[in-house]
């Protein structure tokens, strides 16, 4: 697996597709409210006498204030189902990740961390089915100079990724708490992509 990276990445370009339908159709529910809104009140201020120009002009205020206030919450809404979606995705694409992505994924994770003795490798629910013993024997060789690698019994239900336990410390790469991790600062960098309104 290309890392947490190429995963935002994807979801980056998945975010610019969705951009200008999105938009386009804010823009145009907010063109056509506008308008049917304004030739209302131009018919009403025809109607009336002069003395109520001031207070048309206040109810027209007042309206076109109001639908830019629940244009801006539809558009709120717009992006958040967006993210939620673009989360949703990520998430599922890393439980259904390959055994050989997972393998180097492990292997790069396990070799990049100050570990020496003994780790104990808790794995995700999703992901465990995809260690082997063969593949846990040839990450136990790899590392064998440094570490010692113990496999946990028990499993993180509904997770995917793994934990390295060593002692009392826990390294934590469960995919859904990385992901996590990213989300706020991700989300920001997504609605500057998708919603840029120049």
């Amino acid at each position: 697996m290309a890392d947490i990276t190429k995963l935002t990445s994807k979801i980056i370009n998945e975010a610019q597709k969705k951009q200008d339908n999105l938009v386009a159709e804010a823009k145009e529910e907010l063109t056509q409210a506008f308008q049917i809104k304004q030739q209302q009140l131009e018919k009403e201020k025809k109607q009336h006498l002069v003395r109520y120009e001031k207070e048309l002009q206040r109810e027209l205020s007042l309206k076109v204030s109001d639908l830019h206030v629940k244009m801006r919450n539809q558009v709120l809404a717009a992006k958040q189902g967006v993210l939620d979606d673009l989360f949703a995705e990520a998430k599922l694409e890393l439980q259904q990740i390959s055994a050989t992505d997972f393998a180097d994924f492990v292997l790069r994770k396990l070799t990049n961390l100050p570990l020496t003795g003994e780790v104990e490798l808790i794995f995700g629910e999703y992901s465990s089915s995809l260690v082997t013993d063969d593949q846990f024997a040839q990450w136990s060789q790899a590392l064998a100079e440094k570490i010692t690698l113990k496999k946990s019994d028990q499993v993180i239900p509904n997770r995917s990724g793994v934990v390295f336990k060593q002692a009392e410390i826990e390294f934590n790469y469960l995919f859904e708490a990385l992901l996590d991790a990213k989300e706020e600062a991700l989300s920001y960098q997504l609605l500057d992509l998708i919603f840029d309104e120049r």
